[in-house]
């Protein structure tokens, strides 16, 4: 296993799940829409759910990574096998990617930001094949886009609300966050710009998505401060900017727009070599403020960079750095009930992953691993996870980094 110092390399992973509809959205920080109200096996890779569905649904798995500034796919079938998605065409991308984000919208349109070009790349996604096709005007020219942030831990500058109706970009050198309406289309129109009261470095909503969070952090990938907006349901215009003495990283909400869950990113390797073994629980009061709730330990006694909340809001997984080898290290599992974090039964004998996102059912946690990409099963019950197949390389053994997830329609 490689020691995790990312970047130059995007993933996105789709979940193409026939017979699903009238699923809601769920939107985490790293600007992954979920899904909620739709139901899957705890064994196999079947599942069930949305009216009109019939039993045994066929599903397809499609990644989307950036390598040698080219997007790249490959998908998981029901074999179980991770292929090469057939006669994709590969979009070609400007030289000088620097981690800049992405994310996926409605689960149909999928949006890179290019810091070096100050440029937005935008395409509809093809429910069936896979197939990117780009949206009418894009690359659309986004000067803001020159100041997302980037560091050696998983960033989240660009994500949408969870309807997937507005879209928000952190320029942390301007101390600005843009936001855009997303139309039918997926043409993304700019309604307004903020300045913010700390740079940008990562966004978040809570489950509702009446809040947007805001977290400043440093290359190293530790947070410093944090701040919350008051999102307009109507014209997605930010207000507020209460400041919030918590030195966060990454804050991910739950389904029921209650608790906010945290890590502050310190795993003992930054130049400082401070070090955090701790998930934070937070519950969201007036105007979005947070308290803190709580504080648990992480089960590996590893340093966590990453949180990933299941859609239903029951199991939360951290993802860390080992205090021994700083290269990835296992994974931690809890169960939430109420706002308190109880861990799981051991999760040994699994691939350690460098970070991950859940598909709308909650059945399947993607993952990235030292260039490759894998998928856990989920025990939606239990939360207890399973490895159904072994990771893929993809981007000839570059890191993945960063990467979203969709269910598109």
């Amino acid at each position: 296993m490689t020691i995790r110092v990312r970047a130059g390399l995007t993933l996105i992973v789709a979940m193409a799940i026939m017979g699903w509809v009238g699923c809601d959205h769920y939107n985490c920080s790293s600007g992954a829409n979920f899904g909620s109200g739709c139901t899957a096996s705890t064994g196999g890779l079947s599942t069930s759910g949305g009216s009109g569905s019939s039993g045994g649904s066929s599903i397809a798995v499609l990644a989307y990574y950036l390598s040698n500034n080219e997007v790249g796919s490959i998908e998981l079938n029901t074999s179980p096998a991770l292929v090469d998605t057939p006669n994709f065409v590969l979009p070609t991308l400007p030289t000088g990617y620097t981690n800049s984000g992405a994310v996926i919208a409605q689960e149909q349109f999928l949006y890179v930001p290019y810091a070096s070009t100050s440029s937005l790349y935008a395409w509809s996604i093809d429910s069936s094949t896979g197939a990117l096709t780009a949206l009418a005007g894009s690359p659309f020219s986004v000067p803001d886009a020159a100041g997302l942030a980037s560091a050696s831990q998983l960033t989240a500058p660009i994500i949408t609300n969870p309807t997937g109706t507005f879209l928000f970009m952190a320029d942390a050198l301007d101390s600005r966050i843009d936001v855009f309406q997303i139309g039918t289309s997926g043409v993304p129109i700019l309604l307004s710009q903020t300045q913010t009261s700390i740079p940008p470095w990562n966004l978040s909503t809570d489950g509702l998505g009446r809040y947007l969070y805001v977290t400043e952090g440093n290359a190293a990938g530790e947070g410093e401060t944090m701040a919350v907006y008051s999102i307009n349901s109507l014209t997605g215009q930010l207000s507020g900017g209460t400041t919030m003495a918590f030195p966060m990283w990454q804050v991910q909400g739950e389904i029921t727009g209650t608790f906010m869950i945290g890590v502050d990113g310190e795993t003992g390797f930054a130049s400082n070599k401070a070090f955090d073994p701790n998930v934070y629980v937070f519950s969201i009061g007036s105007n979005g403020v947070l308290t803190q709730v709580a504080k648990y330990p992480t089960p590996s006694g590893d340093g966590p960079t990453s949180v990933a909340v299941s859609p239903n809001g029951q199991f939360v997984y951290d993802f860390n750095l080992s205090t021994t080898t700083g290269a990835d290290g296992p994974m931690d599992a809890f169960s939430l009930t109420g706002g308190v974090l109880t861990p799981l039964a051991s999760v040994s004998g699994l691939t350690t992953p460098g970070g991950g996102f859940f598909d709308q059912s909650g059945a399947f946690l993607f993952f990235y691993a030292s260039g490759a990409i894998g998928v856990f099963t989920i025990d939606t019950t239990t939360g207890i996870p399973s490895e159904p197949v072994q990771p893929v390389g993809v981007g000839g053994g570059a890191v993945v980094y960063p990467w979203a997830v969709t269910d598109p329609q």
